[in-house]
């Protein structure tokens, strides 16, 4: 198998030298970047990587995506990538590709040659990315041109969903048997606490002006962002007369009383929605209502269970999402925070343990 892999986005360049500088066998010689089993050459205006081995791939991929601000939505982030892919390796019998094909260009089974297309799609609520694939064969060896289009815009939390999700390996299974076939682990999403509402223009300089972390401008996205920790932060943005304000959070002990008030007095912060989501795991129905105390919704896919927190199943796509929502404004609303974070934390752990 050999993966070549082309990228003229050199803002990516810090990215991949910073995650390859960890990596065993590193080795430099001119604009040649070198690891075990993987070469990067850096050029004036673009980025080539090669690799003979697939797990090489399935990392690069993954840190050659962007989340940038949509040009038409301030507030709605999309997910973006310029890289494109060749692949050659041996290729699986021609019956089982064909049946993953969404156009058949060629066939002649006599001297095993086949071109034809098929697509891989991953999506998170309304943002998603497709990777269309041109896929040739001949003499036992497969060619398959790679690349991926975004679509539809959502929250910056749904496009890092998206693009955890994103695997090469899925890819390459559906034509050649070099990627080893494992058992598909279920994705657990980060458990992120989180909220956004409009403010003032005047509650934004307020908070910023009394505010005593780091602030930073993120010309990017053209927002100004308060970290309160490396998983943690406020981010303010310009939209029309107003400033919204969005808060991320992936630890309850980051929100501390001071911070709250600020929250609160400052901003109006009323409410926090705690939030996980699990792609990818597999939950037979008995399984879910004997064992996990789910009830069937009259929705035909859908398991849902109740309590501290609101679980929800689709048994179709394989995707469980974990929602609560906290009143900030309540006597000990913090301590309810971290009651329900841990909850979900500990019904992550009792689930992942069952689908074993």
């Amino acid at each position: 198998m050999l993966i070549e892999i082309l990228t003229r986005n050199m803002d990516k360049k810090p990215v991949l030298l910073t995650f390859l500088s960890a990596q065993p066998g590193l080795h430099t010689r001119g604009n040649e970047i070198s690891v075990d089993g993987l070469k990067m050459i850096v050029g004036d205006s673009y980025i080539y990587i090669t690799t003979k081995d697939w797990e090489w791939g399935e990392k690069i991929v993954p840190l050659l995506f962007s989340i940038v601000p949509n040009t038409y939505a301030s507030s709605h982030f999309e997910p973006v990538s310029d890289q494109r892919i060749l692949v050659t390796a041996a290729a699986r019998p021609l019956p089982e590709i064909m049946e993953r094909l969404t156009l058949l260009e060629h066939l002649d089974l006599e001297a095993q040659e086949l071109a034809g297309q098929f697509q891989v799609h991953w999506q998170s609520r309304d943002v998603a990315v497709s990777c269309p694939v041109s896929l040739m064969i001949q003499g036992g060896v497969a060619v398959a041109k790679i690349k991926f289009i975004t679509h539809f815009r959502d929250a910056e939390y749904h496009c890092r969903q998206v693009l955890n999700q994103i695997s090469l390996a899925e890819v390459l299974r559906v034509f050649t048997p070099e990627v080893a076939t494992t058992r598909e682990e279920p994705r657990v999403g980060t458990l992120t606490i989180s909220s956004r509402k409009f403010i003032t223009p005047a509650c934004f300089a307020e908070f910023l002006n009394n505010y005593k972390g780091q602030i930073l401008y993120l010309e990017q996205e053209d927002a100004l962002r308060a970290f309160f920790d490396p998983a943690g932060h406020l981010t303010f943005r310009q939209n029309a007369s107003q400033i919204e304000a969005e808060l991320y959070l992936e630890s309850p002990e980051i929100l501390t009383e001071e911070l709250h008030q600020q929250l609160t007095a400052s901003l109006g912060f009323s409410e926090l929605t705690i939030h996980r989501t699990i792609d990818k795991i597999s939950l037979d129905p008995e399984l879910l209502i004997k064992d996990l105390k789910f009830k069937k919704e009259p929705q035909f896919h859908l398991f849902t269970r109740s309590g501290t927190f609101l679980a929800t199943y689709n048994i179709k796509e394989r995707q469980m999402e974990l929602t609560a929502s906290v009143e900030l404004g309540v006597k000990e609303a913090l301590n309810h925070l971290v009651l329900v974070y841990r909850a979900m934390e500990s019904f992550t752990g009792e689930v992942l343990e069952i689908s074993r």
